[in-house]
């Protein structure tokens, strides 16, 4: 005797209860975003923080410094799991804490 019916609770059509049916959260959900933004918009926004915090001394260039270094800490968190290298990891980490340690460093000067 066969039955039409589904013999198990998974045979089910997914209901809005799925993860796919959600949207991404943390991290995923900001780099999705930066990734449907136009590449040159990214550039310029890290270009003009760039050049913001050379030519600003003080606490407002340690600031903008230190939100460079943020940014790019938190990229390199989301993203480590998909560089594999070492080098690659290590100069990553390296590039940000330079960032840190200058954004420090201004505070002082």
């Amino acid at each position: 005797m066969t039955s039409d019916s589904p013999s198990t609770p998974t045979d089910t059509a997914p209901t809005g209860d799925n993860a796919a049916d959600q949207p991404p959260e943390g991290p995923v959900a900001l780099l999705k975003w930066l990734e449907r933004l136009p590449k040159i918009a990214v550039f310029l926004a890290v270009l003009v923080i760039t050049v913001g915090f050379l030519w600003t001394p003080g606490v407002a260039g340690a600031v903008l410094t230190l939100l460079l270094a943020g940014g790019a800490g938190f990229v390199l968190y989301a993203t480590w799991s998909k560089r594999t290298g070492t080098a690659t990891r290590v100069g990553r980490v390296a590039v940000v804490a330079a960032l840190a340690a200058l954004g420090v460093a201004k505070l002082f000067m």
